[in-house]
């Protein structure tokens, strides 16, 4: 995106038959994590058909004596694991979440962030950041890291312990984060959430969820990459695994799509208002996401 120019955030819906669908488009003083369950499979939840099993990746609540009121709770499927069925709690305390609003905030003044309007904004870019967001993606990234690594480790324990493959662990990352309710987040610089309040605060929109989508799946062992459409208002996930469907290329590797705005979209799959190749760019962000 170039300086000056106004946001490429736009609200989109999409149909399609059997798929529900959604709507899209430093940290010091953490302390340790709260109290872990193991993963298991366990009895059902509430909201769950009796005869209904799942896998509980635990609860996070950072720092360790977060209240456990204050943590969202998050159920959904991923089709190709036995059981489909998943569930993980997250959870910041007050003042990690200021903490890391306050950052963001702060890089917006840093880069003269003015918001124009509903979804318009204009930003001094650094260098290097002229034509999309890469530099904000990759600041949020590095300040988000600790909070996101500990979500990610509860996934990261279910898929060794469970021997899944990259394929069905891709599958488990991306249903989670595509569960996460879509909003557009008119309260926020540069129309991101960072990363690690997207799940606390069950709430981003295409970017934001990319971001903490491309964090968890490196972090478990995944390459992915973020994939960027300024003239079609529109972000996703690259993932870099074999597969069939629509795939986008950065030097001599392929990225299979993966939307994450939409519940149960599949990976591979892109919607037909965006499959123009073309019109996309593939970031390879290079912010650390793992300690």
């Amino acid at each position: 995106m170039a300086s000056g120019s106004g946001s490429w955030k736009t609200l989109f819906k999409l149909l399609l038959a059997g798929i529900a669908l959604g709507s899209c488009f430093c940290c010091c003083g953490l302390g340790m994590l709260g109290r872990l369950a193991d993963v298991d499979v366990r009895a059902p939840l509430p909201g769950f058909p009796s005869s209904v099993r799942l896998v509980d990746l635990g609860a996070v609540l950072l720092p360790s004596d977060t209240p456990p009121q204050r943590a969202k709770n998050y159920e959904w499927k991923a089709e190709s694991i036995s059981p489909p069925q998943h569930y993980v709690s997250y959870g910041l305390g007050e003042e990690l979440t200021l903490e890391l609003e306050e950052e963001h905030a702060a890089l917006g003044r840093r880069l003269r962030y003015r918001s124009m309007g509903p979804e318009r904004f204009t930003y001094n870019a650094p260098a290097g950041c002229t034509a999309d967001m890469r530099c904000i993606y990759e600041e949020l990234m590095r300040t988000n890291a600790e909070p996101v690594h500990a979500l990610g480790e509860r996934f990261v324990t279910s898929i060794r312990e469970r021997g899944l493959d990259a394929a069905q662990a891709a599958q488990l990352i991306l249903g989670f984060v595509q569960r996460i309710r879509y909003e557009l987040p008119h309260d926020m610089p540069f129309g991101i959430i960072p990363p690690a309040l997207v799940p606390a605060q069950d709430r981003g929109d295409c970017d934001s969820k990319a971001v903490l989508a491309v964090m968890l799946l490196r972090q478990a062992g995944i390459d992915a990459v973020l994939l960027y459409s300024d003239p079609l208002s529109h972000a996703a996930v690259g993932v870099g695994l074999p597969g069939n469907g629509t795939r986008l290329r950065l030097g001599g590797r392929s990225y299979q799509y993966a939307e994450v705005t939409a519940e149960g979209w599949p990976l591979g799959m892109i919607p037909p208002q965006y499959d123009k190749p073309r019109l996309w760019k593939v970031l390879a962000l290079g912010a650390p996401t793992s300690g």
